[in-house]
């Protein structure tokens, strides 16, 4: 019981010591407008669908993707917020501005102004910036490993780069999985089995299938995007520069929780004579 209220005081304390910065209050308040502006697109079409003769489920095919965009809104805000009180860490704010301009960009713009439909070049882009985003957030998870007391871990910068480069493509093809699925289940056309093979740039229109090109060129962008936030973020960290760093918070009563002997090793270090008068 004693060490369950102590873990819990800890977080707590954690929790209170956080200043959320002013551009991640703003980007949270863009973000909170952004969804309610989603939920009354999916309202308006769902009203005016019925008046139309419209069936549900084709209501509910059209706006499958507003739904994604909420459940992904919903967990883009409520993610910080745990790390930063239940693991103590300070999420990079450069990380939160990219992953809300993503959300923005694909879900938002993608969908309820058809940039996918205007702009073919857009799908590609947004899969691009998801393998560097993807790449970015497992630097940032081994960061927090690294100086995180109990994982007692000490990744060196070739292995960080390795694990960043796997984690963003295996999320990657999970996401094309995902697509599937929804096609599948749901008779969407995320994966763009319905259109012509031979608008896309790569492939073989003669035996392949527009759904097989697009999965492959997103799984292809997803990893050059991945290629290059590994590398880049390798060669910061074998300069001994910082990538995508997260920050453990600190409070007065890291001494209670284990920092004490530390700091006591570190003051001994610092004043060898010191020790040396109390012998």
């Amino acid at each position: 019981m004693g060490d369950k209220k102590t873990k819990s005081s800890k977080q707590e304390e954690y929790a209170n010591c956080v200043v959320e910065p002013k551009i991640s209050k703003y980007l949270r308040y863009f973000v909170w407008f952004v969804l309610l502006l989603s939920i009354a697109l999916i309202a308006l079409n769902v009203f005016t669908g019925l008046e139309d003769g419209v069936t549900l489920d084709n209501i509910l095919q059209e706006n499958i993707y507003y739904f994604f965009f909420i459940i992904m809104t919903l967990i883009y805000m409520t993610l910080p917020g745990f790390i930063q009180k239940r693991m103590g860490f300070v999420v990079d704010q450069r990380l939160i501005v990219v992953i809300t301009l993503f959300i923005f960009a694909g879900s938002f713009l993608g969908q309820a102004f058809s940039f996918f439909d205007r702009f073919t070049w857009w799908d590609t882009m947004l899969h691009t910036i998801s393998g560097i985003i993807l790449g970015l957030i497992a630097f940032a998870l081994t960061s927090a490993l690294n100086d995180s007391k109990k994982a007692n871990l000490d990744l060196n910068p070739f292995y960080v780069a390795l694990f960043s480069f796997t984690f963003a493509v295996a999320i990657g093809a999970l996401w094309e999985i995902a697509e599937y699925l929804m096609d599948w289940l749901f008779g969407t056309t995320m994966q763009c089995w319905d259109e012509n093979a031979a608008a896309y740039l790569t492939g073989n229109p003669a035996y392949q299938s527009a759904a097989i090109i697009d999965t492959m060129e997103d799984l292809i962008v997803d990893t050059i995007g991945a290629l290059i936030v590994s590398v880049v973020g390798y060669f910061y960290l074998s300069r001994g520069k910082p990538f995508m760093e997260t920050k453990r918070i600190q409070t007065g009563s890291d001494e209670k929780y284990g920092d004490s002997d530390a700091k006591d090793d570190s003051d001994a270090k610092d004043n060898p004579d010191a020790n040396a008068g109390s012998d």
